[in-house]
């Protein structure tokens, strides 16, 4: 027999998803999942199973969203330069703008749990499909010798950004480095 929910499981996953982002895994208990999405604990293991596989779950979907926005992102613009000022731009002011300085789930999730083999195995992962996406943006520009390293340098780039947008809100910092950084990948 299918499992019944009561809830509207993907405004539930999108509550977890922000509640483990603002909190990260150790600290959000599973009280203050129950309490956030506001289920009861049977409800909760017989939807989710545990609250590491809500987690894996929660990356996931976190995952899907990023590459759908990169994709979208770099290919709304035919110039690569462009396409990476854009994409550098959009990730600045939507760190900016959030209330909380969450910073990136996966960035946040790597620095707490990078010791797990399969969280570092997901976000591995999730590095080569993000790499591959910028590579494949650039594979008929002018930058697609260089697009390999291109890949790799974004994806740090980007990381230590979201890193320091947690304590450090300074709109012409932020733009002065993208700005740097987008020079340096043309030289």
């Amino acid at each position: 027999m299918p499992k019944v929910e009561l809830f509207d499981r993907s405004e539930v996953m999108n509550k977890a998803t922000d509640l483990f982002w603002r909190k990260g895994y150790e600290a959000t208990s599973l009280t203050d999942l129950t309490l956030e999405l506001g289920i009861g604990k049977g409800s909760f293991y017989n939807s989710f199973g545990s609250k590491r596989e809500l987690f894996d779950s929660c990356l996931s979907l976190y995952r899907e969203g990023g590459i759908t926005v990169i994709e979208q992102v770099l290919n709304s613009e035919s110039d690569p330069i462009l396409g990476i000022k854009k994409f550098l731009d959009f990730q600045a002011e939507n760190l900016l703008l959030d209330p909380f300085s969450k910073g990136c789930l996966l960035a946040n999730t790597g620095a707490e749990l990078a010791q797990d083999i399969e969280i570092s195995s997901f976000l591995l992962e999730n590095n080569q499909i993000l790499k591959s996406k910028i590579i494949d943006y650039l594979s008929n520009t002018s930058l697609s010798s260089q697009a390999e390293a291109i890949g790799d340098a974004i994806l740090i780039y980007t990381t230590g950004v979201t890193i320091i947008s947690k304590f450090m809100k300074d709109p012409a910092r932020l733009k002065a480095s993208n700005e740097l950084f987008l020079k340096s990948l043309v030289n």
